[in-house]
């Protein structure tokens, strides 16, 4: 069969979701070349598992982020999480090294590329073939983002100069996403950047150098290499976007990438979850169940609520960009700053259930240390958070005037998935100052599935009511701050951003399952009161009591699915194993 022709072909999402599970099989299977015993023992020999980059490459899965009008599978957003989630699930660096770095640098063209340069990157994806992304410079970013390229016009195009060190599949890339600095941007002033997609022949000849493979600290299995132009003479065609615009064109692209990748981590916090629950359950560390050890019960309950709020949040963001595209740049920054920062802690706190067995490097348990180590690299941690604080800070403005108070509230179907318009590429620009999530978080107490007397819905009407205070708390620290420009911003700002943020988080979880059909494990109101409980604590509010027996049903739960090889997202759906 040829490399890159789809076995899984377009069929509904979670078709593909189970096509990529059976292939992947049971983890914990000795003899499965992609089980925890060959992605362990890849990891010792610091590369990624060659039968599931061979899977990756079997099942099509670059079709998953090409535009289905360019023969790929992509047309809701929020399909490419949940499906590409398998991966990560099953090997972090796996889902970096396949997907993640090609992914990372299609969304630029898909966005701001010529109809030629669409096709061409559609082409290269669905043969198999791999793209990287050589990002411009940070002020304290890491080797993958220092180092610069330069780019002069020349009488036939361009001539591009400068070294990268640290580029994710430099060897073997067939496409290159490039950022360079002009010299001007498009407001004609100094320091600005263009984008340059180079194909092959561009990444060829005495003028090119692609340095020796490296192998990263953390996640060990990446390729990193580096790129080297000596005054390379580019075509007109390999311009991407307008001369001087590569950052306001990064940063437009942002929301479908900080929307798609938090869905798919998610997958890293579940292979945690499911660890911790079979090693207590098979080697029973603790002389009592689980459920009855009250720092194992909080970790588990902790962990399982934070995982489902983290799916409820990036299932909103990603669908926000065909529903609501004007809130979706906020949204999705505010899922990629929380579900990282929330996976990494859950995986701290989870390791502490293993004792010493957490130390293992092979075995039943070992994937977790694993999953620990490579984590920090899925995403660019301070320059990451740095560039989701600075969208959800041009928002605060628009908080601080009060007129989210009056606005409609968001469509049903923003919560719950099903199909949608295609992405209009017009969202890539669309921000328009609003959320689209704050008066619902208002208006929430009052909500009717609430009435009743069941004690888990009284705390949640509580836990509500704190939350819709702390909105107009945040809408009186945001008075006057105005909408921000390009300049520095007040030093009171980020902290603001980061209530902001655990805001959204609450409206999207309570959003996701007040749409929950009543049958489905989502509409349980005992994972959203744990979720409320620990966004108020991170508040620093003062959070009402929760009541007798919700963080150790949570751990039955927990326990019940990992029986059961279910996942933990909202989806509660089988797995291989």
């Amino acid at each position: 069969m040829q490399v890159g022709v789809p076995v899984v072909p377009a069929l509904p999402v979670g078709a593909r979701i189970d096509a990529v599970e059976a292939a992947l099989g049971d983890p914990r299977d000795p003899a499965n070349p992609v089980g925890w015993a060959a992605v362990l023992a890849a990891d010792e020999e610091r590369v990624l598992p060659p039968a599931g980059v061979a899977l990756y490459d079997r099942l099509g899965l670059n079709a998953e982020f090409v535009p289905a009008s360019l023969g790929g599978r992509l047309r809701g957003t929020d399909e490419l999480g949940p499906v590409l989630r398998a991966l990560f699930r099953r090997d972090a660096a796996l889902g970096v090294g396949s997907a993640l770095t090609s992914f990372m640098a299609a969304t630029a063209v898909w966005a701001f590329g010529d109809d030629t340069q669409r096709a061409r990157t559609a082409e290269v994806l669905l043969d198999g073939g791999r793209a990287t992304i050589a990002y411009h410079r940070f002020a304290h970013g890491n080797d993958f983002v220092s180092d610069e390229l330069h780019a002069r016009h020349a009488p036939d195009g361009f001539l591009l100069d400068g070294r990268k060190r640290a580029v994710h599949n430099a060897q073997d890339a067939r496409l290159v996403v490039a950022f360079a600095r002009t010299g001007e941007g498009d407001d004609g002033g100094g320091g600005g950047h263009s984008l340059f997609l180079l194909d092959a022949a561009d990444l060829t000849g005495s003028r090119v150098r692609r340095g020796e493979t490296r192998r990263a600290a953390g996640m060990r299995g990446l390729r990193v290499g580096s790129l080297e132009f000596t005054e390379r003479p580019l075509p007109r065609s390999a311009l991407l976007g307008s001369w001087g615009g590569g950052v306001r064109h990064s940063l437009s692209v942002f929301p479908l990438i900080h929307a798609a990748v938090p869905s798919m981590v998610i997958g890293v916090s579940d292979t945690a979850l499911r660890t911790a629950a079979l090693y207590a359950v098979e080697q029973r560390p603790f002389s009592r169940p689980l459920p009855q050890v009250s720092y194992a019960r909080t970790a588990v309950a902790g962990a399982f609520a934070d995982l489902l709020l983290a799916d409820a949040l990036a299932r909103t963001a990603a669908r926000a960009l065909h529903l609501l595209p004007g809130g979706s740049p906020v949204l999705a920054a505010a899922a990629k700053y929380l579900v990282p920062a929330g996976v990494e802690e859950n995986l701290n706190a989870l390791s502490v259930i293993l004792g010493g067995a957490f130390h293992a490097r092979d075995g039943a348990y070992a994937i977790l240390q694993k999953h620990v180590r490579d984590f920090p690299t899925v995403t660019f941690g301070h320059v990451g958070n740095v560039v989701c604080q600075t969208v959800m800070a041009q928002h605060l403005g628009w908080i601080g005037s009060g007129r989210w108070t009056g606005e409609a509230p968001p469509p049903a179907a923003l919560f719950r998935p099903g199909p949608v318009l295609p992405l209009d590429p017009a969202v890539f620009t669309a921000a328009d100052g609003r959320d689209g999530l704050c008066a619902l978080l208002a208006e929430a107490p009052g909500e009717r599935r609430l009435a009743g007397g069941d004690p888990v819905l009284r705390t949640l009407r509580a836990q509500l009511g704190l939350l819709a205070a702390e909105t107009v708390r945040l809408q009186e620290a945001c008075d006057g701050l105005g909408r921000f420009g390009s300049g520095p911003y007040p030093s009171r700002v980020f902290p603001l951003t980061d209530r902001y943020a655990l805001l959204l988080a609450a409206a999207a979880g309570f959003g996701v399952w007040r749409e929950s059909p009543r049958d489905a494990s989502a509409a349980d109101p005992g994972w959203l009161a744990v979720a409320l409980h620990r966004i108020l604590r991170r508040l620093g509010r003062a959070a009402p009591p929760l009541p007798p027996g919700v963080e150790a049903g949570l751990c039955e739960e927990v326990l019940r699915r990992a029986a059961e090889a279910r996942s933990y997202d909202l989806d509660d759906r089988v797995l291989a194993g």
